[in-house]
């Protein structure tokens, strides 16, 4: 008889209770605070508690307060070179001459400053449009074009030692999928490519035209090359399915609720209703105008309300605050670290979301829903009212949606009477499901999944490197970083 057929190294790692070789790279890991970083960790610790070896490449933090949870010596952080940087030598050396021309003529500096400073004003429109085309020409695919060939590199120098049976890319940035998708064809191993945004039908697209095909083919050749895609909201799966023939996991984010304080101290007694935002704002997509707006209807009891802020710079803020004359009322405090901003959403009344009110943004669900359901605190949607986040919003019975000044006011006047026997916690049952380790059971049980129906190829490790650095030259920009330093000491 012929000997049976070996089976997939997956079954042979489950029925043995052997670990599966996973190798992350994402830009964004622990230390650095990101909520992309938050989701990433969490991943990586839940695959290294059940079992699994993980190894992760990532890019230095700039903001280091956020908690690794995995020995330190499991992750890789690959500097990257910004690619703005390249002509900065260029825009020195032009910004001295004019300088230097301006001073041989007698006039100070500092009237050659303001003159050029006029002279952009004037031309701030063309200038900016400029600026716009110039920075799609060098973002491809994105902002952190420079980090592909470290991370890459870093990933040719790991598979000598360790091979993955599986390499997981995460993005934005979409930089990452190109260098997982290039570790993984060098080494053998399934890619899988985790959209936690949409690349090109990502609702905040905002490229140039031109920028579109050049995107679309890139998105198409990376995604292509991926035995699995994960997405985080069952919207933007349903997109992925659409447009790919491989498996689609919709894999959402979570809350954790260790992260939480054991014992929340909840709001503070007074009269004073709290309304905390914590995170980022993006001009033009999240705003908080109509909030704003609703303060100063109340007459007299809009000084019940005060509103916070937590990560937004106050020049994000505080103008639009002083045009509706409540900037008495607005409150903005510098970023925090990630568990302390569980704890302000904890002590909060109310909790703020803020979100695109258009039907583009109908498939958001951001990781920010779910810390605010982990708080437990109610919450107020100002965003799109008939999308996948209000639904969950109105399902769970955990805060109202509303996006009308006047609406928003009437909210207002009925949390200020309620906040003198307190106002509510949102009821537990609302928090059913949404935790990361139900969500991270499902996405190791697809990583089985994929690895049963396309194990890992063992092909010669010498090989497979040689042809991968080959191949690295003749894609994308891939400089190496002391060739730029280089090239700006010589401008």
């Amino acid at each position: 008889m012929p000997p049976a057929p070996r089976p997939p190294r997956a079954l042979i790692h489950r029925r043995r209770g052997r670990a599966v070789r996973v190798l992350l790279v994402s830009y964004a890991f622990p230390p650095a605070n990101r909520i992309g970083a938050v989701r990433l960790g969490k991943l990586a610790k839940y695959l290294c508690a059940a079992g699994h070896e993980v190894r992760v490449i990532a890019a230095p933090a700039t903001d280091a307060s956020l908690a690794l949870e995995i020995p330190a010596e499991f992750v890789r952080y690959a500097p990257g070179w910004a690619v703005d940087a390249i002509f900065d030598g260029v825009t020195r050396e032009l910004r001295r001459l004019w300088r230097a021309t301006i001073a041989a003529r007698g006039q100070p500096v500092s009237g050659a400053e303001g003159a050029e400073a006029d002279g952009a004003a004037g031309g701030k429109g063309w200038r900016a449009a400029l600026a716009r085309h110039y920075h799609a020409l060098m973002h491809i695919p994105d902002a952190r074009g420079g980090w592909i060939g470290a991370a890459t590199a870093a990933g040719y120098e790991l598979i000598r030692s360790w091979r993955p049976d599986i390499v997981l890319g995460s993005a934005p940035p979409a930089s990452g999928l190109v260098a997982a998708a290039r570790i993984a064809r060098v080494c053998g191993a399934p890619f899988v490519a985790e959209l936690r945004d949409l690349w090109v039908d990502d609702p905040y697209y905002d490229e140039p035209a031109w920028r579109l095909p050049i995107d679309r083919l890139i998105e198409r050749r990376v995604l292509s090359q991926a035995a699995g895609l994960v997405s985080v909201t069952p919207r933007w799966s349903a997109v992925l399915q659409r447009r790919y023939r491989q498996p689609v996991a919709c894999i959402m984010n979570g809350y954790v609720e260790t992260d939480f304080p054991r014992h929340p101290p909840g709001p503070p007694p007074g009269e004073v209703v709290c309304l905390v935002y914590t995170g980022n704002l993006y001009q033009g997509y999240r705003d908080p105008t109509p909030l704003f707006a609703a303060l100063a209807l109340p007459g007299e009891e809009r000084r019940k309300v005060a509103v916070h802020f937590y990560g937004p710079h106050p020049d994000e803020i505080m103008p639009l605050a002083r045009r509706h004359g409540v900037a008495d009322r607005v409150f903005v405090h510098p970023p925090v670290p990630y568990k302390e901003s569980l704890a302000v959403q904890q002590r909060a009344d109310i909790l703020l979301l803020l979100q695109w009110n258009n039907v583009k943004d109908a498939g958001n669900i951001p990781a920010k829903f779910f810390e605010y359901i982990g708080a437990q605190r109610p919450i107020l949607l100002l965003g799109y009212p008939h999308g996948d986040l209000a639904a969950m919003l109105r399902e769970r019975a955990a805060g109202v949606v509303a996006n009308e000044p006047e609406a928003i006011a009437r909210c207002l006047r009925e949390w200020i009477a309620r906040k003198a026997q307190g106002i509510p916690n949102v009821d537990p049952a609302a928090m059913r499901g949404l935790g990361r380790e139900a969500q991270y059971r499902r996405y190791e049980t697809f990583l089985y999944r994929l690895l049963d129906q396309r194990p890992p190829r063992c092909d010669p490790p010498h090989r497979a490197i040689r042809t991968g650095i080959f191949a690295s030259m003749m894609m994308w920009r891939v400089a190496p970083p002391k060739i730029i330093c280089r090239m700006r000491l010589c401008v």
